[in-house]
């Protein structure tokens, strides 16, 4: 967009050069309007630098912002993920401790009552 406009000014400002060109000498209004066309392309410069600069602080605020929220949500994930994987090692103990246990009572019940059989496969 920023040279757009100012290609187009500096067209305007030929154009105004070449007109003057052909009428012979530059009269005082054409090089009043020269000097207001090289100043307009000024003007627009440093609006439009002024308008990357606004632009680029509001980016760098919602930057900051967003990488804050994600380090809190890095930093949540980790806690959950060591959660998840501490519940994941009790249950893993849990099920040993729960088949040992089924395994020996199998093996006492059956070492103390032979007789008598639990298979429920029957």
């Amino acid at each position: 967009m920023r040279n757009s406009l100012v290609a187009s000014v500096v067209s305007i400002g030929l154009c105004l050069l070449a007109l003057a060109g052909c009428a012979g000498n530059p009269t005082t209004a054409d090089l009043m309007k020269q000097h207001a066309t090289e100043m307009q392309v000024d003007v627009d410069l440093k609006n439009q630098l002024a308008e990357d600069w606004e632009k680029g602080e509001q980016l760098v605020a919602t930057g900051e912002k967003r990488v804050n929220d994600g380090e809190k949500r890095v930093k949540s994930a980790e806690h959950d993920l060591k959660r998840g994987q501490d519940d994941v090692e009790r249950g893993r103990r849990e099920i040993a401790d729960g088949q040992k246990l089924i395994d020996e009572s199998e093996f006492k019940f059956q070492e103390n009552f032979p007789e008598l059989d639990v298979n429920s496969d029957k």
